[in-house]
Order: structure tokens, then sequence, then C-alpha cells
């Protein structure tokens, strides 16, 4: 499953002084007029502006792994195959680990071997690039195309609900996850996204069924158990809430999102 469809369109290289003085080196995946979410050692993170003194940015160069996945994402739409194998490789000989890159290059594989075929292909490739560019509607049109060849396909259908999700169309979000779940059911992603989208729809025992099942395939997940705390708390079992709440606080300050962490103790505060 490809997780670059979650990669912001206008990525930058940086370096943020806080106020404090403190310096940190990453790439900078959104920014905002309140915050900036930076990925630090590919931990994203989030700082409000207030507490930053400046930010120093730089277009990514070249020789960075994401602009080979995004070029070889480009070749791929235009089926131009042997192009884009080269562009992954390429990104690979700086990342060998890039997880993205490697599904992408499996892709060219799958193809060269026949277990799809070229439409498919310029279809997922497509809907990727429109994905990764934020042109969500795009996306949406490219996947739908590819899922009437392969209807079933769990991650076609991950892949179209994200986009709905990302433009905040939660039903239509939770029709496409449901279908990938039913392939998936222990993928933690899917299940997150699912109950993500149930919560901002309030319906928040479905959000918490969902989430509890993204939790116990992955117990790192900060956000899924601020999700569940948030639900909970919305349904005014103010305890369970507080389990929870406590619990993402934790993970998100071993993770270094002292933000994050703060805002949820600045919560937790006014819960009785």
């Amino acid at each position: 499953m490809l997780s670059l469809l979650f990669t912001a369109s206008n990525v930058f290289a940086e370096t943020v002084t806080l106020k404090s003085g403190k310096k940190i080196d990453g790439t900078i995946l959104e920014k905002t007029d309140q915050y900036i979410k930076l990925e630090v050692e590919g931990t994203p993170i989030y700082y409000e502006l207030k507490y930053i003194q400046s930010i120093q940015e730089d277009k990514l160069e070249p020789q960075d792994a994401l602009y080979y996945l995004k070029e070889g994402l480009r070749y791929g739409s235009e089926a131009k195959f042997k192009e884009a194998e080269e562009e992954f490789q390429k990104g690979l000989k700086i990342n060998p680990s890039d997880y993205n890159l490697t599904e992408a290059l499996k892709m060219v594989t799958d193809l060269k071997q026949g277990r799809i075929n070229s439409d498919y292909a310029v279809y997922l490739f497509k809907g990727s690039r429109y994905l990764i560019d934020a042109n969500y509607q795009g996306a949406i049109k490219e996947f739908q195309q590819a899922l009437k060849l392969r209807p079933e396909d769990p991650d076609l259908n991950y892949y179209a609900g994200i986009s709905y999700y990302s433009q905040e169309e939660y039903q239509n979000a939770i029709d496409y996850l449901r279908r990938a779940q039913e392939k998936k059911p222990d993928d933690d992603e899917i299940n997150y996204y699912l109950g993500a989208s149930h919560y901002s729809l309030d319906q928040y025992e479905d959000a918490i069924n969902y989430l509890k099942k993204a939790v116990d395939i992955n117990p790192d997940d900060a956000q899924a158990y601020a999700i569940i705390g948030a639900s909970y708390y919305s349904l005014g079992q103010n305890e369970q809430a507080k389990e929870n709440f406590n619990r993402a606080q934790q993970l998100f300050q071993k993770a270094g999102d002292y933000l994050k962490a703060k805002d949820i103790e600045d919560f937790l505060s006014g819960i009785n």
C-alpha cells in the first residue's frame, strides 16, 4: 500500500529556529497560518508559528528521493514505464528503504510480468500523482477508472476512500474504505481512516470500534487514541476519554510532538 498518497504537494527542506533558540532540521509537509507540520527523522511534528522565530526553506533538489518518486509517477501516468522504472531506481539508490519507491517499482515489475495491464497501471500512476499534488477530484476520477478493471482491489478502494476523506466527503470515504476493510480487516491505516471518517460524521460508537482495531494493530498510533478519547468525551464517558487521552499524550511526547501533547494536557485539565 503506497503511503505516498499522504505526501503534501509542496515539500521543502528547511531549518526551523524556535524562539527558544533551538534549531530543527527537517522536511516541511504542511504549512498553515497557525502551524507547520515538520517531518524530523521520519516522524511528523507540529509547531505553532507563535513559537517559531524563523524558517529557512529550500526547495528539494533533484537528488532527493521524493523528486525521483514524483518524476517516476509522472512518467508512469504517461505510460512511459521504462522511464518511470529508471526514476524509481534512482530514488532507491538514494534511499534503499523508501517504502513508496519500493511499492512504485513493484508496480512496474507487476506490469512487466503481466500481473497488471497497462491501462490499470496508468490509472493508478495518474491517481497517485494527482493525490500527491492534493488534486483529490482528479485522483478520484483515475481511481474509479482503475476500479472498473479491478473493483475488488482493496488498495484501490483505500486510495479512493482517502481521496474522498481528504476533501471531507466522509460518507463516500466510508463506502470505499469499507470495501477495502472487507479484504484487509487487519490493516491499521484502513481502520484508522474508517474511524476518523465516522468521527467526522459524529458517529462516535462506530469511530471507537474501528479505531480500537487500529490501535490493536498499531499500539503506537497516538492520533487514533486521541480520536478515541474525543469520541468517548462526546458520548459523555469521561473516564474512558481520560484513559485514551492520557495514552495519546504519552505517545505524542514519545514521538517528540510536544505541541499535540500539550494540547491534550490542556484539554484533560478541563475534564471532570
